[in-house]
């Protein structure tokens, strides 16, 4: 008994690695990205090219599934959720379009092209024929193709730069890379969230679709600063209701919008503690919040955490002495 048990939780663990080291091949294959890409187009009305990447790939039925299933989680992740809605409904729904290629090309496989005949083939030269030596001058060696110069800026962004990604916030983008998807060449900003500790890849086209814009100016942190000082609007709302709005506000990548989270959420030590939502939004917000703030200001951030708290405990401050 103890022995048929041991052989099941070594089964068990044996194909959990398994499925951890075929999601990591799959993370760090280019081709993941393609077929996201190709969805998405797909999704819009256009399959010719997902049509076409698909007959060039050496895909198992299964692995079409398995690399499908993965790309709609990246579009997910980089997508408007209106896009990842159509390119998952034309996976779920049209799955006979683009697996035809893969079960024809698999029939023509088997089959070889039949070879010339051999007199139709040209004799070689009577000196190779007899053992003889020719001279023959070396060709000269395969000059390489210069290297590209790596793209600097697109759409107004250049790499090493800070920007701020409204569904995670400051980013960091590392680099702008092309990748070669179905023939057409895909442009891609590398984007890092250090204490998130993600990457992301987002085509330089959307970028005006999921909102990315360039850090706030001096001028638009100390309206946000202002607000910090402001006494919060009253609450006449229920909790869920509430919520949605500070969500929405948080995800709108509008520091001052934030920090109008921050202030309607805060809480002085004497005060009613904030429960366990509450809690959760209002850090988010001040961690969305002081980000930003200390690369604007060249802060630490820790030192404009310090900020944004001093200004939040003087206003609950003056409120109570008025």
């Amino acid at each position: 008994m103890l022995y048929a048990v041991a052989v099941a939780v070594a089964a068990l663990g044996a194909y959990w690695l398994w499925g951890i080291r075929k999601m990591v091949r799959m993370n760090n294959d280019p081709n993941q990205l393609a077929l996201s890409h190709l969805l998405l187009v797909a999704g819009n009305g256009d399959d010719r090219e997902l049509i076409k990447f698909m007959a060039e790939q050496r895909w198992t039925a299964v692995q079409i599934t398995d690399r499908v299933a993965h790309a709609l989680t990246l579009a997910e992740r980089v997508y408007l959720p209106d896009e990842y809605s159509r390119a998952r409904a034309y996976a779920n729904t049209q799955q006979a379009r683009y697996c035809a290629p893969q079960s024809s090309r698999s029939i023509v496989q088997g089959t070889r092209p039949r070879e010339k005949d051999d007199r139709s083939r040209k004799p070689a030269s009577p000196d190779v024929e007899q053992g003889t030596t020719t001279d023959i001058s070396p060709s000269p060696a395969p000059t390489r193709p210069a290297p590209k110069k790596p793209t600097i800026e697109r759409q107004g962004f250049r790499a090493n730069e800070f920007i701020v990604y409204p569904a995670h916030g400051v980013g960091h983008i590392l680099a702008i890379e092309e990748q070669v998807i179905a023939g057409a060449k895909l442009e891609l900003f590398v984007i890092n969230f250090m204490k998130d500790r993600m990457t992301l890849r987002v085509p330089t086209a959307k970028v005006a679709n999921v909102g990315i814009r360039k850090l706030s100016d001096s001028k638009t942190v100390q309206e946000a600063y202002r607000v910090l000082a402001q006494s919060p609007h009253a609450q006449k709302e229920e909790w869920p209701a509430r919520a949605h709005e500070y969500e929405a506000k948080i995800n709108s990548g509008s520091i001052v919008a934030i920090a109008q989270v921050v202030r309607d959420l805060y809480r002085a030590p004497e005060d009613e503690k904030q429960n366990y939502s509450e809690r959760q939004l209002y850090e988010a917000a001040l961690d969305r919040l002081t980000r930003e703030a200390s690369i604007v200001r060249d802060l630490t951030d820790e030192e404009a955490l310090k900020e944004c708290e001093s200004l939040l405990v003087a206003s609950a401050i003056l409120r109570r002495t008025n």
